[in-house]
């Protein structure tokens, strides 16, 4: 059998998915649920009793894996929440394992277990993405503001790299983590990963702003070391990139990946979205088509155009900016709302852009 490199496979399968106007990629939410309530979390709003309840069941989560396989996907992240905390986790990855689905899992590593670890041993993901916001007890449960989950966390990290699964660990920079950030590269550097650090936070899913005190200020980010600072700038910035000129003609809304058809996202009562964060408008695939509500979506989200004299609408630095209409949305109501906050971080990243063009000599 001939052998292709990962990264061939993948551009060749996406080009031909989008050929035939199949989606790639899903991401699934299986619950809110998660054994921790970390001060920033835009979900932990839905991590409650009352909502969890509501919550797909083992036998529905399975009729939507049909659906979306069949959609033509290849890519699919289970997420949260923390999606081991379901009791049948085993059982869903087992299921979509079966069907050929290539896999990630977002967890914060709290609620692993032997046999989770065991069972991954045998039938890897293709990564395990694990959230380190802090290396040492009392700033992690500060954060986590739950007691003695900093042990559990531990545990389950190295449940991971003992049985030697995919790994990749990211962290959530903020006020609080600021000054550990040092000890956090160490400790992930010394695990021969890479430190993948993002500043961006906004709102939860209620529109709850509580988060959004933990930002950064500009400045505070200058202060990063230059690698940091680098991968803070640039870490999501691929999402946003979009034709200038093609915006000046045609005024899109959507200036990320929404519009493009390559995938979607489904959350704990089996609604499907193309915005993580707007979620609207949604249909409900238990009852509904993956295929044909992608298209009905797709319809509608491809034809938003700017409706006010936003300041976004003709802002010559957008395609350098983190802000969107979901960012936009829930933190202002209004999907064309300009934010200060990602305003000042635009032009940051175009002081950035601007410097390693001269430094490589390239084109403005």
């Amino acid at each position: 059998m001939r052998e292709i490199e990962y990264k061939d496979f993948s551009l060749s399968t996406h080009q031909k998915n989008w050929r035939i106007k199949k989606p790639n990629v899903c991401q699934f939410e299986l619950t809110f649920e998660c054994g921790l309530r970390c001060k920033h979390c835009y979900t932990d709003c839905y991590n409650n009793p009352g909502d969890i309840s509501k919550e797909l069941k083992t036998d529905e989560v399975k009729a939507i894996l049909d659906k979306v396989y069949n959609s033509g996907v290849i890519w699919l992240c289970f997420t949260g929440g923390d999606p081991l905390t379901r009791k049948d986790f085993l059982e869903i990855y087992d299921y979509a394992r079966k069907k050929g689905l290539i896999m990630t899992i977002f967890t914060n590593t709290f609620s692993m277990t032997e046999e989770i670890a065991d069972f991954l041993k045998r039938y890897p993901p293709f990564v395990i993405e694990v959230t380190l916001n802090a290396v040492t007890m009392d700033l992690y449960e500060y954060i986590s503001q739950v007691k003695g989950s900093y042990e559990k966390m531990k545990s389950g990290l190295q449940m991971i790299l003992d049985r030697k699964l995919p790994l990749k660990i990211k962290t959530q920079l903020t006020k609080d983590n600021f000054k550990e950030k040092d000890a956090i590269k160490k400790y992930i550097e010394g695990l021969e990963l890479r430190f993948r650090p993002t500043v961006l936070l906004h709102p939860r899913l209620n529109k709850d702003l509580a988060p959004c005190a933990l930002r950064f200020s500009t400045d505070g980010i200058l202060s990063l070391d230059n690698k940091i600072g680098n991968d803070c700038i640039n870490e999501e910035q691929k999402k946003y990139e979009f034709d200038n000129k093609a915006a000046e003609i045609d005024n899109p809304l959507f200036p990320c990946a929404v519009t493009g058809g390559d995938g979607f996202y489904i959350d704990p009562y089996g609604n499907m979205f193309l915005c993580n964060l707007i979620r609207r408008p949604f249909i409900n695939i238990l009852s509904g088509d993956i295929s044909e509500g992608l298209k009905g979506l797709l319809s509608q989200t491809r034809t938003e155009r700017f409706e006010t004299d936003s300041r976004c609408r003709k802002c010559s630095i957008r395609n350098m900016c983190y802000n969107c209409p979901g960012k936009a949305y829930l933190e202002t109501g209004n999907k064309e709302s300009h934010i200060d906050y990602y305003c000042s971080l635009a032009r940051l990243n175009k002081i950035y852009v601007t410097a390693k063009k001269n430094e490589q000599g390239l084109p403005f």
